[in-house]
């Protein structure tokens, strides 16, 4: 039974309020009230306390329902409105139903009025949480134009009081935070002072000081910015109101607004010198994402101060491009080599990659310079979003930039990983000053200790195999010393893939796809396998990319959704459990403008709605391209029946704009987060926060990667719908799956 539901009733006559309150209790909702027949009466019932739901009669001696409906519209636009009346007639009733209530109910018919609430409450509960979802990605967004921005000034900025004051503004009116301030200590007095504030409460600057106590004792009414300035770690308080005890400035943060506050020490060799402290308008705001922006933030002022301390601009610029924010070549290399050390001994794959925008020289020269400039500026912040911020990238000269993919299991991970990260990066055109720029990106790769026992080493080797790439025209090479074999050996691998299509030598293995509920065996998904006469089993990390590259990927993606027809074909032959098989889907093959139809000509009678069918998957990089075309073709393909899933969720860049403009049914989310599940607090805020913004959509969500008991047991506690992954089963050839199902369809007969 619902408990405490508040309603407002707007009604003159006691007795019909009453009979409503009874009807809904009938119902099985149990509620509080509060009936009132005036406008200044009603005014106040909408703000304290606040209820949950609007029930008005339509026409009322001193007051009408319409004016309620308007004045509950425009001050109070989250709490539904039902019209419960005798005198309401369709008319009228269509009118309302514009005007904004969401239902309305008869009196002669108060048994619909149970019903009509709980929906009521449920649409405004779906509201709130797909708004909740949209607010925090925006607020991320914000948040990273914020980091973009202030690394800008770092590396404009010479003067420390500009530069502070210029990353309080655009952290206040960037990341829209009501205020943001950074206090430095006086090494001689050890009392730290307000530096620079933007936003609320500015004229108060003069007044902040905090002597810091190095015996590192918790003071009494210590501050939020105090205590990250005494210990040197990040200070959170989710809730200036909730702080139990004295709180130093306590009643003026109340008083400006400010409700949370997060500081972050800035270190000049682990000891420090300020803080960068920021105020929300809400309370709970920083969440683990938005704090790690803002530690980069921290850490990227604490550079710059450690060199404007010493007056030396032009060795802090040497560290940094100006144009891009990125490390240059020194920095990059001083960063990986301390990594290095810092991680000797583990076995955690490490990969150097060295970038090339192609045509740069030619834009610059039809386009103009600062076009070119602002295309290295676009190239720059996808890079950030798609390799966790700026720390691992470089601007190296040009058009050549270089990154560091790290915590990789595997170097066929790391490839793959790299390979999704740039696509998410360049699938798409850039728009600049309005032109649209494709980027077409090359890159060489350099495996550590393989191809490098040292930083320098590395970054050399990936720069080598850049340079072979422009040679032989290859998107992605890794280096080895025998390039020249190198390359022989990627032509041949191209020829046999080639003819591997024709020799028919590829394969479909299908993993299944279970309910976490109930355990039963609800799909599959379809991957391809090619058989190397010459090589064996090649992995598909080896030689997707070569199918991608070359465009081989259009026609073997045709014969994968018709070979997958092919044995759903069998199976309902043999009478096996009715199931859908998802393929996946390249962007590659999602711009072909005749995609939709090569599908539903492969697919036959299984491209369609049903128990039994072939469903898609494509990446979040697809996400990037052409909304509009994208949304065209997906929409034709599901309005046959075909269901759609965003495969390895999470990894990209994803925008909640473009999840509700496409039609998609499902995330599934990537293995990366499901195999830190256990033991993990991360791990579970991602995947809780993907089910719940699903959910916000009407997705499924299906946990990719899933290897363990524990991890299985956590996905049904944060309520994930389907599970894929060892656990269940490994992905098996056509005759062993079909043994499965078998076996499957027995159990369901007896």
């Amino acid at each position: 039974m619902d408990q405490g539901l508040r309603l407002l009733i707007l009604e003159d006559v006691a007795a019909e309020a009453e009979l409503t309150v009874r009807a809904l209790k009938t119902a099985g909702l149990d509620c509080s009230w509060r009936r009132v027949e005036s406008e200044t009466d009603f005014r106040a019932g909408l703000r304290e306390p606040r209820p949950d739901i609007v029930l008005s009669d339509f026409s009322l001696p001193r007051f009408d329902g319409l004016s309620a409906l308007a004045i509950s519209v425009a001050e109070a636009p989250d709490i539904p409105f039902i019209f419960v009346s005798g005198t309401i007639g369709e008319e009228r009733a269509t009118e309302a139903l514009k005007r904004g209530a969401v239902d309305y109910v008869l009196k002669t018919n108060l048994a619909r009025l149970g019903p009509a609430v709980k929906r009521a409450l449920a649409e405004a509960a779906s509201q709130r949480a797909r708004r909740q979802a949209e607010e925090r990605v925006a607020r991320l967004t914000r948040v990273l134009q914020m980091l973009s921005g202030i690394n800008t000034a770092v590396v404009r900025v010479r003067d420390r009081t500009e530069l502070l004051e210029e990353a309080c503004r655009i952290a206040h009116t960037v990341g829209n935070y009501i205020c943001a301030l950074v206090v430095l200590i006086d090494p001689a007095t050890r009392i730290a002072r307000g530096a620079a504030w933007a936003g609320t409460g500015r004229e108060f600057l003069g007044e902040l000081t905090f002597r810091v106590d190095d015996c590192g004792r918790n003071e009494p009414g210590e501050t939020v910015t105090g205590r990250a300035l005494r210990t040197g770690e990040v200070s959170i308080c989710d809730d200036v109101t909730q702080v139990v005890g004295p709180l130093r400035f306590g009643n003026r943060v109340e008083a400006l607004g400010i409700r949370s506050l997060a500081s972050i020490p800035l270190l000049i060799e682990n000891t420090p010198v300020g803080t960068f402290t920021v105020g929300g308008a809400e309370p709970g705001m920083f969440g683990e994402e938005e704090m790690r922006m803002l530690q980069e933030v921290a850490a990227n002022l604490s550079f710059a101060l450690q060199y404007l301390y010493k007056e030396d601009t032009v060795r802090f610029l040497s560290y940094f491009d100006p144009v891009t924010g990125l490390a240059k070549r020194s920095l990059f290399c001083e960063r990986l080599a301390r990594s290095l050390g810092r991680n000797a001994g583990q076995t955690q794959e490490v990969v150097v990659v060295a970038f090339d925008v192609e045509r740069l020289g030619a834009i610059n020269d039809s386009l103009g310079r600062h076009v070119g400039d602002r295309v290295l500026q676009f190239v720059a912040d996808a890079l950030r979003r798609n390799f966790g911020g700026s720390e691992w990238l470089a601007h190296l000269d040009g058009g050549n930039f270089a990154a560091v993919v790290l915590n990789c299991e595997s170097y066929e991970e790391g490839v793959r990983l790299l390979h999704d990260r740039v696509t998410a990066a360049f699938g798409a055109p850039l728009a600049v000053a309005g032109h649209e720029i494709p980027v077409t990106v090359r890159a060489g790769l350099a495996r550590y200790p393989e191809n490098g026992a040292d930083a320098e080493s590395l970054l050399q080797n990936a720069e080598a195999a850049l340079h072979q790439a422009r040679n032989t025209g290859e998107r992605f090479l890794r280096y080895r010393r025998e390039l020249s074999s190198e390359v022989a050996d990627r032509l041949a691998l191209e020829r046999r893939l080639r003819m591997a299509l024709e020799a028919d030598q590829f394969a479909l293995h299908y993993q299944p796809k279970v309910s976490i509920e109930t355990g039963e065996l609800v799909g599959a998904e379809g991957l391809l396998r090619w058989n190397d006469p010459e090589g064996g089993v090649v992995s598909p990390a080896v030689f997707l990319p070569v199918l991608e590259s070359t465009g081989l990927i259009v026609d073997v993606g045709e014969w994968v959704v018709r070979q997958a027809a092919r044995d759903l074909e069998r199976w309902a032959q043999q009478g096996q459990k009715a199931i859908r098989l998802a393929v996946n889907v390249s962007p590659l093959q999602l711009r072909d403008p005749h995609f939709a139809a090569r599908f539903f000509s492969a697919a036959g009678r299984w491209g369609c709605a049903g128990a039994c069918g072939i469903d898609i998957e494509i990446t979040e990089g697809a996400l990037l391209d052409d909304t509009v075309f994208l949304g065209r073709t997906l929409q034709r393909m599901r309005d046959a029946g075909v269901q759609i899933a965003i495969d390895d969720f999470g990894t990209g860049y994803s925008s909640l704009s473009r999840l509700a403009d496409l039609p998609v049914d499902t995330l599934k989310i990537d293995r990366s987060f499901i195999s830190r599940l256990a033991g993990d607090k991360t791990a579970q805020a991602v995947v809780g926060t993907i089910i719940s913004l699903a959910r916000a959509f009407d997705l499924c969500t299906v946990a990719e990667g899933v290897e363990r008991e524990e991890e299985l047991a956590l996905l049904r506690e944060l309520r994930c719908e389907q599970s894929q992954g060892y656990l269940h089963s490994r992905p098996l050839p056509a005759h062993a799956f079909e043994t499965l199902l078998a076996r499957v369809s027995e159990s369901g007969a007896r």
